[in-house]
C-alpha cells in the first residue's frame, strides 16, 4: 500500500474539521505546521487561504493563524 504525503494527510484532516470549533481547528493547524517541511507549510498556507478560510468565520484572530505559526516555526528552527 502506497503512503500518501504528509501534506495530503493534514489537508484531509483540516478539511474534515473545518466546521469544528475554532480551538480544535487551530490545534490541528499548529500540529500540521510542526510536522511539515517549510515547502509543505507554504503549500498548506496556500490551501488554507483558498479552501478553508471561506468556511470559518472571518475574524482577525483566524487570519493571523498562518502568520503566527510561521513565526513560531522560525523560532523553533533556531
Amino acid at each position: 500500500m502506497a503512503r500518501r504525503p504528509l501534506i495530503e494527510y493534514y489537508k484531509e484532516i483540516l478539511d474534515r474539521i473545518s466546521f469544528a470549533d475554532k480551538r480544535t481547528f487551530r490545534k490541528e493547524l499548529r500540529k500540521a505546521f510542526r510536522h511539515l517541511t517549510p515547502e509543505d507549510r507554504d503549500e498548506l498556507k496556500r490551501w488554507f487561504r483558498s479552501s478553508c478560510i471561506c468556511r470559518v468565520p472571518l475574524r482577525d484572530d483566524l487570519r493571523a493563524i498562518p502568520v503566527e505559526l510561521e513565526q513560531r516555526a522560525r523560532l523553533n528552527r533556531r
